[in-house]
């Protein structure tokens, strides 16, 4: 397959993935102590306009479907943070070192900007 048709597919395939990805809960499981093994009903989120239309029997369907795809979520969500880096390192390999210091200087005044706004927000004004 052609670098091109690769990332045709990526372009199609993120906002697809993404548009899944935001109907199901996306968290990092925590480990219970050995103690306590109780069998707890599964959790999850669900999807839009659901809440007010499901029994609670398929509420926990639901959860549970969600936690049986979780594991190829994540692995795809993987695969697309991958597909993105390379993309960036193929694109960056197109520039000269001059342009290169120019785009990093970009980055970095950007990010300069995005914090200060972060931090005069976080600080009321003394007025």
């Amino acid at each position: 397959m052609s670098l091109a048709r690769k990332l045709l597919v990526i372009g199609l395939a993120l906002p697809l993935a993404s548009a899944a990805i935001g109907h199901l809960q996306v968290g990092v499981a925590q480990e219970k102590p050995a103690a306590k093994k109780e069998a707890k009903a599964p959790k999850g989120r669900l999807p839009a306009y659901y809440a007010s239309v499901v029994t609670e029997e398929q509420r926990t369907k639901i959860y549970e479907i969600q936690a049986k795809h979780q594991k190829a979520i994540d692995a795809l969500k993987e695969q697309l943070e991958a597909a993105g880096k390379a993309l960036e390192a193929e694109i960056e390999a197109v520039l000269s070192a001059e342009q290169k210091a120019k785009v990093e200087a970009a980055r970095e005044a950007a990010n300069s900007k995005k914090k200060k706004a972060a931090d005069t927000e976080k600080k009321p004004e003394d007025k």
